[in-house]
């Protein structure tokens, strides 16, 4: 991988990190899932050519997330209500959530982000440096 999209990768995963307090990074679901796959594969391909069991290991790890979870979370980060919400008050907004989600919860799509956050630090640290990763995997075999 060239150095150029080495730096294009970091930008990237530096956006998504800071997507939970900052959803003002990304303007709609699209444009962060557009941002979070490319992510993905710009790191399986470099896992690819590190002959990397650990990134794609992390890869497989990333949670999948859907634009009306992404919806919600943005919505709810910048306290937006539906007009449904205005309408049929808490209960009905949160039904149509719902049924908008398949059945997600807020409290689930911000345990995917907080997954997909914590993974892109790891991943960061170890596309900047590929030392990282064997102190990944010691703290994991320790660990586990």
């Amino acid at each position: 991988m060239r150095e150029s999209e080495i730096q294009i990768l970091k930008k990237s995963l530096n956006v998504i990190i800071d997507f939970y307090e900052r959803v003002e990074m990304v303007n709609s679901s699209t444009e962060f899932l557009e941002i979070h796959n490319r992510n993905i594969k710009m790191l399986s391909d470099l896992g690819l050519e590190r002959q990397s069991i650990f990134i794609k290991k992390c890869v497989d790890d990333y949670p999948k997330l859907r634009a009306p979870e992404v919806e919600l979370f943005i919505s709810k980060q910048r306290k937006e209500r539906s007009f449904l919400w205005f309408v049929g008050g808490r209960r009905v907004g949160f039904i149509y959530d719902l049924i908008k989600t398949r059945g997600v919860l807020l409290s689930q799509v911000k345990k995917k982000i907080t997954k997909i956050k914590e993974l892109n630090l790891k991943m960061y640290k170890v596309v900047e440096n590929p030392i990282f990763e064997e102190l990944y995997l010691k703290t994991m075999d320790s660990n586990g």
